[in-house]
């Protein structure tokens, strides 16, 4: 883009316009395919938002002062692995593939819930009381064995991370006060 041959970015005209998009949905993957005609690769931002929105954004220079911009957000299906996200531009089509996750076989799932099963019963054996508690425990997780609890993304992690800290600071923030505001009366009962 040759910013330096045109007007500033505030005397820029804009022309919004929808692109034209295709699904197309795969046993392995999604594939989401937009139509961006004159669009280059280097005009086009691909990112996941912090409400796990796939947001897809270009513009690019027509003449004078006459830009071309878009901005398109997809809800990115839940079964996808939105870490593995990518996308490729060929002839003014740019597709986002957005593979599926990987479902373990039966087999796989039994191996895995054994082995948790043992984990867990190696780890409480080593006291009688925590023993027969965990023991009841165990005979309930055996009763329900098609039950697959979900596993944090990435993104859900990071979230809970952020909130636990935020909360840090602001209890941090409640005591730095309080004390500010007992030294102040201290302060004041003792210089009377």
């Amino acid at each position: 883009m040759e910013f330096s041959k045109h007007a500033n970015a505030a005397d820029r005209s804009y022309e919004d316009f929808d692109p034209l998009f295709v699904w197309r949905r795969e046993e392995a993957r999604d594939t989401l395919e937009l139509h961006l005609p004159g669009f280059r690769r280097d005009q086009i931002r691909i990112q996941i938002n912090h409400v796990g929105y796939l947001v897809i954004s270009g513009e690019r220079h027509m003449d004078g002062s006459r830009w071309k911009r878009f901005r398109k957000e997809f809800e990115i299906p839940s079964y996808c692995n939105d870490d593995a996200i990518h996308g490729n531009m060929m002839q003014s089509i740019l597709s986002v593939v957005m593979p599926k996750k990987s479902r373990l076989t039966h087999q796989e799932e039994q191996e895995l819930v054994t082995e948790k099963r043992e984990n867990y019963k190696e780890e409480t054996e080593t006291t009688t009381k925590e023993g027969i508690i965990a023991e009841d425990m165990a005979h309930e997780f055996e009763e329900h064995d098609n039950v697959r609890l979900p596993q944090d993304t990435t993104r859900d992690v990071a979230l809970k991370f952020m909130l636990v800290m935020v909360l840090i600071l602001v209890i941090a923030s409640y005591v730095a006060d309080i004390s500010k505001s007992l030294m102040a009366q201290g302060a004041s009962y003792f210089h009377n």
